[in-house]
């Protein structure tokens, strides 16, 4: 059934897949009941089922890796997400478990392109039109635009 509704995308059904490993089935026949209502089958809504499902501080360790630390050194991106008060050992290992991230050979965190699109767009969803207002920035023009057209108060960091 979770083939058919991830289209048989290897990237959807593995992640899918993990979302689902040991829940009980009443979570496996909602997660059903939900895909039913994605029309025309959206990778994305597939993949968004399971950032939902993750725990707040786990979500942002996710976004701040699709906004920012895709294919930086695993060491790296844990001393910055500790210092920021996350536990980043607990949650990049929930990102992993959930097929949402790996490690590469050589320590890096490597994330599918279709995962940063995904993370990069909640982000710019957060508020359209008014970049300020995101929570993290990433685009050249993004960050221009708010060094030029609005005024940053001391204090206030941009990432």
């Amino acid at each position: 059934m979770a083939v058919g509704y991830a289209r048989g995308i290897p990237l959807a059904l593995k992640v899918l897949g993990s979302f689902l490993l040991d829940k009980k089935i009443e979570v496996w026949r909602s997660a059903m009941d939900k895909l039913k209502r994605i029309p025309h089958m959206d990778v994305q809504k597939v993949l968004r089922i399971t950032y939902d499902g993750l725990d707040d501080e786990t979500q942002n360790i996710f976004l701040d890796i699709a906004c920012f630390f895709k294919g930086k050194d695993v060491g790296l991106v844990k001393e910055f997400l500790d210092a920021c008060g996350f536990f980043s050992e607990i949650g990049i290992s929930t990102v992993i478990d959930k097929s949402m991230l790996t490690i590469s050979n050589d320590n890096k965190i490597m994330m599918h392109d279709l995962l940063q699109a995904m993370g990069r767009e909640i982000v710019r969803q957060e508020s359209i039109e008014n970049p300020r207002k995101r929570s993290r920035l990433w685009h050249h023009e993004d960050i221009y635009h708010v060094l030029t057209k609005n005024t940053v108060r001391f204090g206030e960091t941009l990432a």
